[in-house]
């Protein structure tokens, strides 16, 4: 079988080293796959792009994607200050000479920070602009559909991956016979985060919680031991010293954190809530009312959930999550043309 010819792909958002929420953790994979397998990836549009990735409402870090700008790239081929000044729809009726947009959506904002910000009129906005979409789960795609009205015509289902140089399973992982030590992980502070449950599972005794990220200041740490914002590969060492994961945030449409447990071989207690058991329920136990219950059906399913982790491990990985972004793209480009 010939080889794939390689696509020129730009990926429009500012990418950071340093820790700065899921998206940016899952992008720099993404890019680094992409890029390993000869493409060529750029983070602004140029004229040799095939096609450009969208991130949900962010072109970076606190910085909000315009979709005059969008409409300008899509017609255009090109993105610039104009596009904040010319509206939309003076690109309407004009001939179309820009790259395939596809839209990696995020969740609804107003559901995860639990009040109605600038992100829910700008990712509706962009996404009536562009040609596919990926949805992170079926969760995402559904509340979408419901609360913003966003309905593609082109859509997959992409859940979320981690790069295994750095998130992997320990060769001699720790032993559940003891202290049940759990991880948590949160850039956010939001209180949605579920900070609450979080301390009081601290306070069960025979449990060890720590907690990497921000931790909410609205809510007692109790017992929490709190390592604050750490790289990436700190992060995967937390969690391969730790049993399990434990994740009580609402409406999240494809937590990263529970995807980058996994890759570290730890099975998930789970808010089922948002995408969450879509990642997680193969893996975990749902977080009840009584946590000390939740936490004694771990245990006495622990062995069984941790080798379901390990045998199902592509599915968590980098790889499986760029061949399926590189087969809408290639789909959305060969087709491309004809529509010009």
């Amino acid at each position: 079988m010939a080889a794939q010819q390689a696509l020129n792909v730009c990926v429009l958002f500012d990418l950071l080293d340093s820790p700065w929420g899921g998206a940016n953790q899952f992008l720099n994979s993404l890019v680094s796959e992409f890029r390993r397998r000869g493409h060529r990836v750029t983070s602004s549009p140029t004229r040799e792009s095939q096609v450009v990735l969208l991130n949900a409402f962010l072109r970076g870090p606190g910085v909000h994607l315009h979709p005059g700008q969008i409409a300008q790239l899509r017609c255009t081929g090109e993105m610039n200050r104009l596009g904040r000044v010319i509206p939309s729809l003076a690109y309407r009726y004009r001939k179309r000479r820009g790259p395939v947009l596809v839209h990696r959506l995020d969740g609804v904002a107003e559901l995860i920070r639990g009040r109605r910000t600038k992100a829910d009129e700008v990712q509706p906005a962009v996404n009536q602009l562009t040609d596919h979409t990926i949805f992170q789960t079926d969760y995402c795609r559904t509340s979408f559909a419901e609360h913003s009205g966003v309905v593609p015509a082109s859509w997959r289902v992409v859940k979320n991956a981690v790069d295994p140089r750095v998130f992997f399973p320990s060769p001699d992982p720790p032993r559940p016979d003891g202290r049940l030590k759990l991880v948590a992980v949160s850039w956010s502070s939001n209180p949605l985060k579920g900070f609450t449950i979080l301390a009081e599972a601290s306070r069960l005794p025979g449990v060890e919680l720590t907690f990497v990220g921000n931790w909410c200041p609205e809510v007692n740490s109790a017992n929490v031991k709190l390592a604050g914002v750490l790289p990436s590969e700190e992060v995967a060492e937390v969690m391969r010293s730790s049993h399990a994961m434990i994740h009580a945030a609402w409406n999240e449409p494809c937590a990263n954190v529970i995807v980058e447990a996994l890759a570290c071989g730890l099975p998930v207690i789970y808010r089922d809530s948002g995408g969450n058991r879509e990642l997680a329920q193969e893996y975990g136990v749902p977080l009840t009312e009584n946590v000390s219950d939740v936490l004694d059906n771990l245990r006495q399913h622990y062995t069984d959930l941790r080798e379901k982790v390990l045998l199902n491990m592509d599915t968590f990985l980098i790889k499986r999550a760029a061949e399926e972004y590189l087969s809408m793209f290639r789909f959305a480009v060969d087709g491309h043309g004809s529509r010009l």
